[in-house]
């Protein structure tokens, strides 16, 4: 199979557990966005970076709906789907890949956690624009923070494990060129 059609593939296998992730998981914060996110960046780099993330997010949210707190949501799964060029790549165990894209997940949720709450306190008229609005910005969002952690520790190595392990088994049945698709 064409490497770029086989990328294809994996582009539209990621943005479909994402935008189910995000239509059919009935928890707060709970997603698999960031996964998703996060393999995109390991697995087929370039402009899948930002592109994933991006349709993932705009599609499911003509279901779901959202508001102006999209400027910060959307942009913070587009900067995780940058940050995640610099996770390591493992040769050859998917447990070793799946372990290094938990911790970025980790990571990641502290980060989607500081930037989304900053965006409410920014534009929601909930919190006056002060330091202490700030702090009651992040204070009031650590509920949240609780569920999001716990999903993305369950999540994405769920996730990871499921999608490399597909990887692995299609780069082993067809050889395809030495890409960033291979080094799982």
């Amino acid at each position: 199979m064409n490497q770029k059609i086989l990328r294809l593939i994996f582009a539209f296998l990621l943005i479909s557990i994402g935008i189910s992730g995000r239509l059919f998981i009935d928890i707060p914060n709970v997603e698999t966005v960031t996964a998703v996110t996060l393999l995109a960046g390991v697995l087929l780099g370039g402009s899948y970076l930002w592109l994933i993330p991006l349709l993932v997010v705009g599609l499911s949210d003509m279901v779901i709906g959202n508001d102006l707190i999209l400027l910060y949501t959307w942009t913070g799964w587009v900067m995780i789907g940058l940050m995640s060029k610099w996770i390591p790549k493992a040769s050859k165990s998917i447990f070793t890949q799946t372990a290094y894209l938990t911790g970025a997940g980790v990571v990641s949720t502290f980060f989607f956690f500081l930037w989304s709450n900053f965006g409410v306190w920014h534009l929601s008229g909930m919190y006056p624009h002060t330091a202490m609005g700030l702090v009651a910005s992040y204070v009031m969002g650590l509920p949240f923070l609780k569920f999001q952690i716990l999903g993305n520790l369950m999540l994405v190595p769920a996730v990871s494990v499921v999608v490399l392990g597909v990887m692995k088994a299609v780069n082993a049945v067809q050889p395809v060129k030495q890409t960033q698709l291979e080094r799982i």
